[in-house]
């Protein structure tokens, strides 16, 4: 089935008495399967389970989970991570964080001291662990980050990233991995992204690597082609130090390896794993991952295979079986033995075609979409063909973010005819801006292609590092160093889109609080203009004068009333000295009397102005 119908090499256990198995369920788990959708809340609800199994090291961060919690989640990436890390140091488990060297999360590779800056971040905020790869297996790439991340008092995992094609052998892949450990990585990782390491060259990489290097090994591989769980088996027969995992529903088809199948093999093995895979263990955790699984899938349109734990009874059988064909070298067999497990799971079959285009299951289901969207799905044949063309072209550079989507571009466009685009990243790589290509990249190639044959290094010293400011306000959009670093990392995508949505909340809140503070001290204004009036001066006498002209309208006995008497003339004398009550004070029938100044409106007015009510003081904003 699978042109292994030869006889292998006879794989029977290195001697090792203990195997890490490291969980990647809450990062490259839901990465592969869930589109990364998984909320802060959903992976604080799961992490206590897993880390009650015994975990000793998860891969939680990093990769597609920045962009993902600030893009669809709304959440700060750092803050996640804190969160993360304060409940996994309860249980003493380590925790890992992926990330490239010196272009970290985009293209164009960032200066030295921001490199440094997030893998001092990540440590600082609770990574354990840096796992730091390049996609051109360029070392210098790496040097920057572990720097950074030896500085912040973190392991540096430095990982060498597998693929195929015609120049490439083991002694290639080796020899990276010896130069990673001269340069000082903690331990050292083969990266498998496309799971294409055929069980024959996975005995002969892991024995190699076991033999060659001093620093901890560890196997990562995708399910999707069909050889990652019998290459994770095949790793810990050669003796490597740990591998990676996922726990069902999240493990098999394009993510990782089984952590209930492993445990199987190394029991068998006699390999120790100190986890606790106990049925009361991994019962409420399955059903967890399924609550969690069905949650994303409803709330983002997704569809994931339905795994299942069909337990010991069914799987430990077929795993005896599949130890004994290897240490016979029947890898076929030991191959086919391992998708019946597979099967038994509920794990989608093996994807043929993946594995025959030699590319990883996420490029293939980018050149499907994209053609079916663009009504040309009868070119994916010439486009997976093109595929390993541009590689050829390209320096035979392996198929990992960024590379893949570059040579993935690059081969459409040459399935379609149009040969001669050259979309900016390709024109970046063929150059040489990204580093150093495996292969040397033939110098008329880069003529046609950039206009000069030299190799050229890129340049960061132009990095832009100017922060703008929320538009229409002065509040810078980072404020400290950790959100200069998202907006740095993306800088025209979800960082730039998330700190303005925080900004602007933020802004919101100073605006009512503003407005507030005006308002308060409106009133206050008034308040003191208030207590100055004249009405208030004169409080008092305003009262007395008010009971007196009530008496004189209902025909009371004011104290001027001595001076003369009703029904007689007052004397002449009288007239001279009083004023009669309503010329004084004025009615609503005489409102034109003269008042006594003279003014035939005053009184009227003066009355409005000592009311309060008419009219407001002088000096009101």
């Amino acid at each position: 089935m699978f042109g292994l119908d030869r006889k292998g090499p006879d794989m029977n256990p290195s001697g090792t008495r203990s195997v890490e198995l490291i969980d990647l369920t809450l990062r490259d788990g839901q990465q592969s399967l869930l589109a990364t959708r998984m909320s802060g809340e959903q992976v604080m609800r799961l992490l206590p389970m897993i880390l009650d199994t015994g975990m000793r090291t998860m891969e939680v961060w990093g990769g597609a989970t920045l962009d993902s919690a600030m893009r669809y989640l709304g959440e700060d990436p750092f803050d996640r991570l804190e969160m993360m890390a304060e409940m996994a140091g309860r249980y003493s488990c380590s925790l890992r964080a992926l990330s490239r060297g010196q272009n970290l999360f985009g293209y164009d590779p960032y200066p030295d001291d921001i490199v440094k800056d997030f893998n001092r971040a990540a440590v600082s905020s609770g990574v354990g662990i840096m796992r730091i790869f390049d996609a051109l297996n360029y070392i210098p790439n790496l040097k920057a980050a572990l720097e950074g991340t030896r500085e912040g008092g973190g392991l540096f995992d430095g990982a060498i990233c597998y693929t195929t094609g015609a120049p490439y052998d083991v002694r290639h892949f080796v020899g990276k991995a010896m130069e990673l450990q001269e340069m000082g990585a903690d331990m050292i990782s083969d990266k498998d992204m496309a799971g294409l390491k055929e069980p024959h060259i996975a005995w002969e990489y892991y024995s190699e690597l076991k033999k060659r290097l001093t620093v901890p090994v560890i196997s990562h591989t995708h399910c999707t082609p069909g050889f990652g769980h019998i290459s994770a088996v095949i790793a810990m027969l050669a003796g490597v130090d740990m591998v990676d995992t996922c726990f069902l529903p999240l493990a098999g088809g394009s993510s990782h390896p089984s952590v209930e199948v492993l445990s199987l093999f190394a029991e068998l093995l006699g390999l120790d794993t100190g986890l606790d895979l106990s049925e009361e263990k991994l019962e409420p955790l399955h059903a967890s991952l399924r609550e969690v699984v069905d949650e994303v899938e409803r709330e983002f349109s997704l569809k994931v295979h339905r795994s299942v734990w069909p337990g010991r009874d069914i799987l430990m059988p077929m795993a005896e079986q599949t130890l004994a064909h290897l240490a016979d070298g029947r890898v076929e067999e030991a191959l086919e033995t391992v998708h019946a497990m597979e099967a038994a799971c509920g794990f989608p079959p093996p994807n043929d075609r993946v594995r025959e285009a030699q590319i990883p299951g996420g490029m293939y289901s980018n050149f499907t979409s994209q053609l079916a969207k663009d009504g040309k799905s009868d070119a994916l044949g010439a486009a997976l063909a093109a595929v390993q063309n541009v590689r050829k072209k390209a320096g035979w550079c392996p198929l990992v973010t960024p590379t893949s989507q570059i040579v993935g571009v690059k081969a459409y466009l040459e399935a379609l005819g149009k040969a001669d685009v050259n979309p900016v990243q390709y024109v970046s790589l063929i150059a040489g801006y990204y580093g150093k290509t495996p292969f040397p990249i033939d110098p008329d190639y880069r003529m046609q292609i950039c206009g000069f044959s030299d190799e050229r290094p890129y340049d960061p010293s132009d990095f832009n590092r100017e922060i703008p400011c929320l538009e229409g306000t002065d509040l810078p959009l980072a404020q400290n160093p950790r959100e200069k670093l998202l907006y740095y990392l993306f800088p025209d995508s979800s960082g730039k889109a998330f700190l303005e949505k925080k900004r602007l909340a933020e802004w919101e809140v100073l605006e009512k609080e503003r407005i507030a503070e005006q308002a308060a001290l409106r009133e206050t204004r008034e308040r003191e203009l208030l207590d100055g009036s004249i009405m208030k001066k004169y409080h008092g006498e305003m009262d007395r004068l008010s009971e007196e002209l009530a008496q004189a309208l209902d025909g009371g006995e004011p104290r001027w009333a001595a001076f003369y008497d009703r029904n007689q003339s007052a004397p002449v004398e009288a007239e001279t000295v009083v004023e009669p009550v309503d010329d004084y004070f004025g009615t609503d029938e005489e409102e034109g009397s003269p008042s006594r100044d003279g003014d035939e409106k005053g009184e009227s007015e003066s009355r409005k102005g000592t009311s309060g009510e008419e009219r407001q003081p002088e000096g009101n904003d």
